[in-house]
């Protein structure tokens, strides 16, 4: 089944996260997308109705949800913002990708992406 999407890209999220203490010494801006799958957008776009989409304030929702936080993984963290992400009655799937300039040369960024599903 086709899905509508809502896309909340570029987020800028400061964690904790690293395999060593040293690594989670400070906060890292970790570089998060999320694709929100919703099965219709329609009745919100025809009637300009908030309440049938979602509201991008959620982005706020997921910086509070691992700012602050410390992860070993970053596996972890697009776990956690999956699990906030999938909140709002709207989302049926979400697909979340999370970036980190990791701690070894000669690699810009290091990344996972995850899609997760409304058990």
């Amino acid at each position: 089944m086709a899905m509508d999407c809502l896309l909340l890209e570029g987020l800028e999220v400061p964690c904790r996260v690293g395999c060593t203490e040293a690594e989670r010494a400070v906060p890292q801006s970790l570089r998060v997308d999320i694709i929100l799958r919703c099965p219709s957008l329609r009745r919100a776009g025809e009637q300009d109705l908030l309440g049938e989409t979602v509201d991008y304030r959620l982005a706020l929702d997921l910086i509070s949800a691992v700012q602050g936080q410390e992860y070993a993984l970053i596996e972890r963290v697009a776990e956690v913002l999956a699990s906030v992400a999938l909140r709002p009655p709207q989302v049926a799937e979400v697909q979340v990708t999370v970036r980190k300039r990791p701690p070894v040369q000669d690699i810009e960024m290091v990344g996972v992406q995850i899609t997760r599903q409304k058990a």
